[in-house]
Parts: structure tokens; sequence; C-alpha cells
């Protein structure tokens, strides 16, 4: 049912509370150029790092890599992109695409090289960063089970 190229979200900590099995599954049907949003990547031969090992995965959105000496290597060889999030904002990335919502504000990252590619928004006297314009999170949950497949970590 998850096709080449799917976006999957997957539930977890180092991997503590993730889905094995259908990690395991994914792996046995070679599925190809995944994008995972995920806390980490674990090590190489548990949880999401068992994706990345059998070099199956095409980007790894999370808020770091893990103790995953491989996804370091793939990245640092232009193998793999990997996409590094603050935890709390990728948290609040995947709670806006949950509603709908085509982005979010957020004070991480103003005044840093991080704010290059983003909008900066004032509101109330305060400043924020907006990734309105890329609109990562509709995509992320687009109500089509055939794009985008989330995997439970736990009932």
């Amino acid at each position: 049912m998850i096709p080449d190229g799917a976006t999957l979200m997957i539930g977890g900590f180092m991997a503590v509370g993730t889905p094995e099995r259908a990690i395991n599954e994914l792996v046995r049907q070679n599925k190809r150029d995944l994008t995972v949003i995920a806390n980490d990547t674990a090590f190489p031969d548990h949880g999401i790092g068992k994706l990345i090992t059998a070099r199956l995965v095409r980007k790894a959105v999370v808020s770091h890599i893990g103790l995953n000496p491989e996804t370091q290597r793939q990245m640092l060889a232009g193998d793999l992109e990997v996409e590094l999030v603050p935890q709390g904002t990728l948290i609040e990335r995947v709670r806006a695409g949950g509603y709908g919502l085509g982005g979010i504000l957020t004070q991480t990252g103003l005044g840093t090289p991080v704010e290059s590619d983003k909008q900066r928004i004032e509101v109330n006297g305060k400043c924020y960063c907006s990734k309105s314009r890329s609109a990562p999170t509709s995509r992320w949950c687009r109500p089509s089970w055939r794009t985008i497949s989330a995997i439970s970590a736990t009932r």
C-alpha cells in the first residue's frame, strides 16, 4: 500500500517506540525514494536506521540524526538530504499540517542564516520567521493516503 516516493511520518525516539515490523516490511519490499519525518534516524540496525542503511530514504526531516553514522556518511556524500529542524519547530509543523495550515510562525532562527530563506513577519511588535511561502506542512498532511502514509508507533 505504501508506494515508492511516499512521505512517512514515523514515531519513536532513538528506535524506542518505533514500528519495527512496519519498517522491516518496507525494507523487505525495497520501497525507495522515501521521505521520512521523524524525531531522529536512530541506529544503523534499529528503527528508521534500517531504512537508512538499506538506502531507501531520499530525505529525512528530523530534529537530529541520532547515533547513526550511516546517516552522517550518506548526508556528507550527498546521497541523503537531511533537513534538521529544531524539535519544537518540527512538532509545530506537524501539528499545523494536521490542521491544514500553510505554515507556522516561530522565533527560532531569527538573526541567523536559517532566517535567510524565510519571510520575517511582525505581530504585536514581535518578529517571527515564517515558512508559509513554501508551505511544507500542507504537503505533509494532504488527505490523500496515496501520497502520505502515517505509521503509528503505538496503539
